[in-house]
């Protein structure tokens, strides 16, 4: 029967043969390699902007560039770059802090002038006021740059009968008539010195003010 179909017997031959390169191929051929990435060509996304007239007119296209790793990234004309935020540390709690440089003041004021130096006196009521006699004080002071004498004097109406200081040494009292009185200084006052008289007056009236008050004959404030 085989005698009798020769093309069967070369029919399975051929089928093996072909079974055979086929396995051949399969097993000398090497394993297949990943193609590397390749970037793909940018592409272009036109966005639209409106006229004066109110329509929309398409603008320059923006260009979109894909990065490796399959993120894109915009590029458009006229785009400008965004501030750097300001430097931040951490803090010793854990929060982060703006960094700023100490503010310091662009100058100092200047100093007021001095004024110039004079030798003042000046006259105050100072305790209770009583019916019969009263309580003052005169305060001499030298503004000048040098050692001053100085000698007060006040007048005081015919009710002031008499008067009685108490200042410490320095201080001389004379009296010169009915409530006329005189305060001078035993040795010169220093340069930015002051000398106080604490005084108390008897009278038979009113009247706690004098009406005439000068030192070095320059009027006291009173």
């Amino acid at each position: 029967m085989i005698a009798s179909a020769p093309w069967v017997v070369v029919s399975v031959g051929v089928g093996v043969l072909a079974v055979l390169l086929v396995a051949a191929a399969l097993a000398f051929r090497g394993p297949e390699q990943p193609s590397a990435w390749q970037p793909g060509p940018a592409v272009a996304l036109p966005t639209p902007s409106t006229s004066d007239s109110g329509t929309s007119v398409p603008s320059a296209p923006e260009r979109l560039s894909p990065a490796p790793g399959g993120s894109v990234t915009s590029a458009s004309p006229g785009s400008s770059a965004l501030p750097t935020p300001p430097s931040r540390t951490a803090s010793p709690a854990g929060r982060s802090e703006v960094s700023r440089s100490p503010s310091r003041p662009t100058s100092v004021p200047p100093s007021p002038p001095a004024a110039s130096g004079v030798l003042t006196a000046s006259y105050r009521v100072s305790g209770a006021v009583e019916a019969d006699s009263f309580r003052a004080q005169v305060v001499v002071r030298n503004g000048t740059a040098e050692a001053r004498d100085w000698q007060v004097e006040l007048r005081f109406t015919g009710d002031v009968t008499g008067v009685r200081a108490s200042s410490g040494p320095g201080v001389s009292v004379s009296i010169k008539g009915g409530g006329w009185y005189l305060l001078s200084g035993t040795v010169p006052l220093a340069a930015g010195a002051q000398q106080t008289v604490d005084l108390r007056f008897t009278r038979t009236g009113g009247g706690e003010y004098p009406a005439h008050c000068v030192v070095n004959g320059s009027t006291c404030g009173v």
